[in-house]
């Protein structure tokens, strides 16, 4: 497997944090249906598994940052891949907003 990591401070209320995550999960639900096989969030709702074709992404948000880290095997990684730049960007796109 290989572990992709990537965290980025969003600047917000750690409730506007999970909104802003919620509401990625749904853009990434409806824009790589295909791809994503099933979405499991946890009782807080500030962590999130999408098990996806090729692989495993795991997100979460604390009070300051949030943080993405995908578990994909080397043979699947061109699955995956498009998931994964789609993923970065929408999180980039929705949570810098509010810093710009």
């Amino acid at each position: 497997m290989s572990l992709m990591r990537f965290s980025m401070r969003h600047g917000r209320t750690l409730d506007e944090a999970r909104a802003q995550l919620e509401a990625t999960i749904l853009q990434v639900q409806s824009k790589f249906g295909p791809l994503v096989q099933r979405v499991e969030w946890n009782a807080a709702r500030d962590q999130v598994r999408l098990d996806a074709v090729g692989g495993q992404l795991d997100l979460r948000v604390d009070a300051h940052e949030l943080h993405l880290e995908a578990d994909i095997p080397l043979v699947s990684r061109l699955l995956g891949q498009p998931l994964i730049a789609g993923l970065k960007g929408l999180l980039e796109q929705t949570f810098q907003k509010k810093l710009q």
